[in-house]
């Protein structure tokens, strides 16, 4: 019995580090952990006004602010959850190979990483460990399994803020918004104009409305395009499938925001502007993004069905009633 439990125990031990080059990706492997820890958890490097903070630290600032970076919680999450479900389908059948492409990764990564650090720009360090992250699993597993994980490490770009480039994004699609939702508020009936973000009753039934950032669709715009790249991911078959679900999320945020906008002055004029700002304002962007969901979900079944089957199908039912008709 000891002896048995003795081979048990050898086979488990040879199970965990097999020959060298598995030992060595394994001590490779918990030595880049926790330098990984240290550099992106531990150390000050990323400034938040004039406060050091770990680039972590800074992620979870973004975060921690409300509706426009909220999902950045999730995408660690899904990430690691995508490995899982890859590890339990695919990766335990293929074959570990180190390639020393990872090693440029790797490298490229430490440049981007210092240059972050010394320009004070902690959106390079943030997307240094993505780079960091996706050389390690093609150095340590190789092609085979960095083709299974690119979109584990590539996800990863949704938890990192991109304010910077709300100036240049969200004040024309704020101009949009305005424009296009008084044409149909006018094609209702209801008599408004615009001018620059806002929206003006003709009759004055109502306060100006003015089309704040929040409401121009870049909010929910980047959560959008985080759940449908990882939608597309799960459900589509095919590339082409996945890019035209990706890109829709930017129509499905325009969209959605143009209805909010329009329903909030539909409101305003039968209810009266408090009950509008105050109550339907606050809760119908949770509503709006539902239905962007919904929509979401549409696309991707119609995208998905098999219309050339479908329509064959068709064709072999109609076949024997025409038969048995000529008979």
């Amino acid at each position: 019995m000891s002896l048995m439990e003795g081979k048990s125990f050898r086979q488990i031990l040879a199970g965990i580090t097999g020959n060298r080059d598995s030992l060595r990706r394994w001590m490779l492997g918990i030595v880049a952990f926790g330098l990984i820890v240290y550099a992106y958890g531990i150390s000050r490097v990323c400034m938040f006004q004039i406060t050091p903070l770990s680039m972590f630290g800074w992620l979870a600032v973004f975060w921690g602010r409300g509706g426009d970076y909220a999902h950045g919680y999730l995408v660690p999450v899904a990430s690691v959850g995508f490995f899982v479900w890859k590890w339990r389908t695919t990766l335990q059948k293929l074959p570990v190979a180190s390639s020393v492409w990872g090693l440029g990764f790797i490298a490229l990564a430490m440049l981007l990483y210092v240059a972050g650090v010394r320009g004070q720009v902690p959106r390079l360090v943030a997307g240094s460990l993505i780079v960091l992250v996706f050389g390690m699993v093609l150095y340590l597993g190789g092609w085979l399994w960095a083709k299974e994980l690119w979109f584990a490490c590539a996800f990863l770009l949704f938890m990192i803020p991109l304010n910077v480039i709300d100036p240049y994004v969200s004040f024309p699609l704020r101009m949009f918004v305005a424009n296009i939702s008084c044409g149909l508020l006018n094609l209702l009936g209801l008599g408004v104009y615009s001018q620059g973000t806002g929206i003006y009753s003709q009759a004055g039934r109502f306060m100006p409305l003015d089309v704040a950032d929040p409401c121009s669709g870049i909010r929910s715009l980047m959560a959008l395009m985080a759940l449908t790249a990882l939608y597309g991911q799960l459900a589509m078959d095919q590339g082409w499938k996945k890019l035209v679900l990706f890109l829709s999320s930017v129509p499905l945020a325009v969209l959605g925001n143009l209805a909010r906008i329009t329903t909030v002055a539909l409101v305003a004029q039968g209810f009266g502007y408090d009950p509008a700002m105050k109550i339907y304002h606050e809760f119908s962007g949770y509503i709006v993004f539902s239905l962007a969901i919904l929509c979401m979900l549409g696309l991707g079944t119609l995208l998905n069905v098999r219309y050339r089957e479908l329509i064959e199908h068709w064709l072999q039912e109609e076949t024997p009633t025409n038969n048995l008709k000529s008979g």
